[in-house]
């Protein structure tokens, strides 16, 4: 007897329960329709590239496939992110082969990217200063600063001590991202880094260090104490003297410094809400900077600012 596809049973139940979306792609239902037409539009110009490259078998031929309409191509690359499954399970749920689980992923991501990636575009513009010509970005204004890191396979012989992390006991990455404090907008987000690499060369490292506004302000934890930029104030803890205590004065301003910084853990928190982030990352570490940049910029879609 005839099975009903996967993928085509789950149509069925969010048609009839629509707010257990949020549950399985990590965005709610309204926020999904309202993407979805986005992806459409990335989806067919990606398509178009797809038909260029070499084929065995002319356009049209071939196993249909089991992925027919955007939604369910949209569907399949969130819940990917937001539950991590493995490649046998998603074959199982979505009636694929596991090669193409593979092959649907690492397409449909880019596709996302190019949905998305808008979110976390910065306007530039040039200033004239000592007779050089530099870009700032003015968004930068004032921001929040943290890393965040996450554990990876224990890779190859060769790449074991580089990702290697005393601080966590485990091979790991990290991310830096940097917040609006008003807004918890995410503004920036840095490359894939190892996990090992201090917070503050992270930042110096980071290609928007160079390009912060004259008169910018940021917060950050003690980690980036040290830090000597000619237009940014970076406002840090105090940290507590050897041997000593810290004076009153010293304590009521740490706690309102950490008050205002704790704004840049509520986007973390959005982030680590996908397994894909949260958990051991099981694919090549050379793909591991793109799901960051997409949930980052999926953040900042699902919700409005003025």
């Amino acid at each position: 007897m005839d099975r009903m596809p996967a993928s085509m049973f789950y149509l069925s139940h969010l048609r009839k329960h629509p707010e257990s979306l949020q549950y399985l792609v990590g965005i709610n239902y309204s926020q999904f329709r309202l993407l979805l037409p986005k992806f459409s539009l990335a989806l067919r110009q990606r398509e178009t590239s797809w038909l260029k490259q070499s084929r065995l078998r002319a356009i049209g031929g071939g196993r249909k496939s089991t992925l027919k309409s955007d939604f369910e191509k949209l569907l399949f690359i969130l819940f990917y992110y937001k539950v991590y499954p493995t490649f046998r399970f998603v074959a199982v749920l979505f009636d694929l082969d596991k090669r193409n689980c593979q092959i649907w992923v690492r397409r449909l991501e880019l596709v996302l990217q190019q949905t998305v990636d808008y979110q976390l575009a910065l306007p530039v513009r040039q200033v004239s200063h000592f007779r050089h010509w530099f870009e700032v970005c003015p968004q930068l204004k004032e921001f929040i600063v943290d890393c965040s890191e996450r554990q990876i396979q224990r890779p190859n012989q060769v790449s074991q001590e580089f990702y290697y992390s005393g601080k966590k006991k485990h091979h790991t990455i990290k991310n830096q991202i940097l917040v609006n404090p008003r807004n918890k907008r995410i503004l920036a987000v840095s490359n894939t880094v190892e996990g090992k690499r201090h917070d503050k060369q992270v930042f110096v490292d980071d290609p928007v260090f160079l390009k912060l506004p004259p008169g910018s302000k940021a917060l950050g934890d003690s980690a980036y104490v040290g830090i000597h930029h000619p237009f940014l104030k970076l406002v840090t803890p105090v940290k507590k003297p050897p041997g000593m205590e810290l004076g009153e004065m010293d304590k009521h301003n740490n706690k309102s410094i950490s008050q205002i910084r704790v704004r840049v853990e509520h986007p973390l928190a959005y982030l680590k809400h996908f397994n894909i982030l949260s958990q051991k990352f099981r694919n090549k570490i050379s793909t591991a900077d793109l799901p960051f940049r997409n949930i980052a910029c999926l953040y900042n879609f699902s919700r409005s600012y003025g």
